[in-house]
C-alpha cells in the first residue's frame, strides 16, 4: 500500500505563506519559459446555469512530478457561506507513478493566484506604489491583497464589491483590523481610480470593471478573474494604450474575453503585446519603460503554478511532520 499525504486549506494556511508561494510561482513561470515542463491544454467543461469544471494536468520531468488539479467553480460567486472555487490537487511521483498527495484545491487556487499577481507586480508595478484597487471581495481577494503588499509599499487599498457582496466587502475589512497598516476603504465611486497605482481584478464579471480613461498613468492592472469567453473584466480599448503581458499566451489568448474581444474588433495591437511572464523574469524581454507607462498582467491560471505550489507544500509537510497520512 502507498502511503498518501492529505492537507486541508488550513493546513495550507499554516505551511505556506504568501511570500513562500510568490517565489515558488516564480519557479514555476521560469520552468515554463525555459520549456521544461509539460502542460496540456486544459478541459473546462459547462455543467447547468452555474458550474465550471476544470482538468488541469501538468508534469515537470526534472523534479520528478506530476499534478491534477479537479476543480469547480460557481461563476456567480460562493453560496451558503462556501467559497465559489472547490476541487482538489493530485500530487504525483512520475518516476515512480505513485500518489504523494491529496491537497485541497480551493485555498491552493487562492494562494497561487494572488502570488502570481505578486510576481507580476514585482516586475511590473512601479516602485513606489502606495495605493491599491480591488475588485472582487471574495476568497481570491486576499491573496492578492497580501502579494501585492508584499511587493510594494501599499498604505491604502480601495476595495470594490457589488451589492450581492457588501457582506463580504466588511468581512474582508473586518479581518484585516489590526493585522494590517494598510487603510482599507468601500469604494463605490470609480473616479478614485484616478489616484490607484495598481489595480487587482478578481471578479466572475461579464461586464468590463471601469473605463481606460479613469486610469493613472503608470498604474499596473493584475486581471485574474475572466478565464472564458463570457468573462470579462477589462475595457475592450484597454490595449490600445497598454503594454499586455501574460502567464501564457496559448492559454490567455483562446480562453478569455479580456483578451478575445479586443482581438476580434481590432484592439488589441501585437506590438503591444511584450509576452509571458517567465520570459521577463529571465531578462529575455523588457518591462516597464516609464512611470507612465499602463502595464496590465493577464493571468488565466496555469497548471504549473498548481503543481510548483502543491509540491512545496507536499514537500514542507514531510519535512515537518504536517497534515494527515492515509494508506491507500
Amino acid at each position: 500500500m502507498n502511503t498518501i499525504k492529505v492537507l486541508n486549506s488550513e493546513d495550507l494556511k499554516q505551511l505556506v505563506s504568501i511570500e513562500e508561494a510568490i517565489e515558488t510561482v516564480v519557479d514555476a513561470y521560469v520552468e515554463l519559459s525555459n520549456n521544461t515542463a509539460e502542460m496540456p491544454d486544459r478541459v473546462i467543461t459547462g455543467l447547468g446555469q452555474e458550474l465550471d469544471i476544470f482538468f488541469k494536468p501538468s508534469l515537470v520531468p526534472n523534479i520528478n512530478t506530476a499534478a491534477v488539479k479537479l476543480l469547480s467553480i460557481r461563476k456567480q460567486g460562493g453560496v451558503n457561506g462556501h467559497p465559489a472555487i472547490q476541487g482538489l490537487v493530485i500530487l504525483i511521483d512520475s518516476e515512480n507513478n505513485l500518489t504523494q498527495a491529496i491537497i485541497d484545491g480551493s485555498h491552493l487556487t487562492a494562494l497561487r493566484t494572488g502570488a502570481a499577481s505578486g510576481v507580476a507586480t514585482r516586475y511590473l508595478a512601479r516602485e513606489d506604489s502606495s495605493v491599491l484597487a480591488l475588485f472582487g471581495a471574495g476568497a481570491q481577494a486576499y491573496t492578492q491583497f497580501e502579494a501585492v503588499c508584499a511587493e510594494r509599499p501599499i498604505k491604502k487599498a480601495y476595495l470594490f464589491g457589488s451589492s450581492k457582496t457588501s457582506q463580504s466587502v466588511q468581512t474582508f475589512i473586518d479581518y484585516y483590523k489590526g493585522k494590517s497598516n494598510v487603510e482599507i476603504i468601500a469604494a463605490d465611486n470609480l473616479e478614485v481610480l484616478s489616484s490607484v497605482d495598481i489595480i487587482c481584478t478578481v471578479t466572475p464579471s461579464s461586464q468590463p470593471l471601469f473605463k481606460t480613461s479613469q486610469l493613472k498613468k503608470g498604474v499596473h492592472i493584475n486581471a485574474a478573474g475572466s478565464y472564458s469567453p463570457t468573462m470579462h473584466e477589462l475595457p475592450e480599448d484597454i490595449f490600445m494604450h497598454t503594454s499586455l503581458f501574460v502567464d501564457h499566451k496559448e492559454s490567455c489568448f483562446s480562453s478569455t474575453a479580456d483578451i478575445l474581444v479586443p482581438l476580434e474588433k481590432g484592439l488589441l495591437p501585437m506590438e503591444n503585446f511584450k509576452g509571458e511572464i517567465g520570459d521577463l523574469i529571465l531578462g529575455k524581454i523588457k518591462g516597464r519603460s516609464n512611470d507612465s507607462e499602463i502595464t496590465v498582467f493577464k493571468n488565466v491560471g496555469i497548471a504549473i503554478q498548481d503543481l510548483m505550489t502543491a509540491k512545496y507544500a507536499y514537500d514542507k509537510a514531510c519535512k515537518e511532520n504536517f497534515g494527515t497520512s492515509i494508506k491507500m
